[in-house]
This record gives C-alpha cells, sequence and structure tokens, in this order.
C-alpha cells in the first residue's frame, strides 16, 4: 500500500519542508505520530485514517536519512513541478517486493488473467489482468500487491510482435 500522505505532511514537519531538519526534529515528529497513529493509542478514530505504523517508519527513514531524504526531495519537487500531481500525493512504496518475468505467472485463459501465489498462503495473491498490463505498455513492468498481506511483485513483461 502506498502512503496517503507526504513523509512530511505524515510527519507534521510541512512548515519545515525547505528547511534543514535536525536529526532530533525527525525523531520527536516520528515519535508524536507513532502516538498518534499507534493502533494501542489511537487518538483518531477507528476506521478513519489508513496511516500505518509501517508508513511512520518509512517517513521517517527517509527524512532521517540526508541521502534518502535529498532523492525524496528531488523526486517531490519533480512531480510537483509536473502539474500532474501534488505535493500531497504519495510516493509509492513497496516493501517486500520482488521481480518476476510474465512467464512466471500463470494464465487463466477463462477469466483472462494472470496470477501467481504469495508467501503468506494466498494461491492467487498477485493477480493482474490484460487491461492492466496494457496500461502499463510503456513501461513494461507493473507492480501489483498481494491481495493477503503487504508484500508486491513487480511484473516484467514486453509486447509480442
Amino acid at each position: 500500500m502506498a502512503v496517503t500522505s507526504n513523509y512530511y505532511r505524515l510527519l507534521n514537519l510541512e512548515s519545515k519542508q525547505e528547511a534543514i531538519l535536525s536529526a532530533a526534529e525527525v525523531k520527536q515528529a516520528y515519535r508524536r505520530a507513532l502516538l498518534l497513529y499507534h493502533p494501542d493509542k489511537v487518538t483518531i478514530e477507528p476506521g478513519k485514517s489508513d496511516v500505518t505504523v509501517d508508513d511512520i517508519a518509512l517517513a521517517y527513514k527517509t527524512l532521517a536519512d540526508p541521502t534518502l531524504r535529498a532523492e525524496y526531495d528531488d523526486w517531490l519537487r519533480t512531480v510537483v513541478e509536473a502539474g500532474s500531481l501534488t505535493s500531497s500525493t504519495p510516493r509509492p512504496r513497496h516493501t517486500g517486493l520482488e521481480t518476476v518475468d510474465l512467464d512466471d505467472l500463470d494464465y487463466d485463459e477463462p477469466t483472462g488473467k494472470w496470477s501467481r501465489g504469495c508467501r503468506c498462503g494466498d494461491e492467487k495473491g498477485f493477480m493482474v489482468s490484460q487491461l492492466e498490463l496494457e496500461q502499463q505498455a510503456n513501461e513494461g513492468e507493473i507492480i501489483v500487491g498481494c491481495k493477503g498481506c503487504s508484500l508486491w511483485l513487480r511484473i516484467l513483461f514486453g509486447e509480442e510482435e
């Protein structure tokens, strides 16, 4: 699942997005966000937020590391300058990402979908349709998440001539 907000917004550091952040400031913001969104200490009405502790941890890891933060800031500026997206647009994040070829998936003729089992036990955890492949034809790859867990699969493919 992708983060639902940008990392600065998630850690309530939007006002300091262009500023130099100390490790202590990022850590303090991380702890505040954990308290706000932690399932055992939820101060937000259940079901009103899809922010997870993993999202917060990733935001902290990214903003606390100067190299990762620089890459994230570059990505964020590029997206905003493109005009098609806003600064609140989530950056895709994929934990447990495995790369495979489309030929490694099973094709189901009646449904027209490719599938693959996941290690979580879901026999058709990863599914992709012809339409989804066509939409990503220029990329030559598609990333799909497992229906039963948080794992992701990068599926590489090419058009047949």
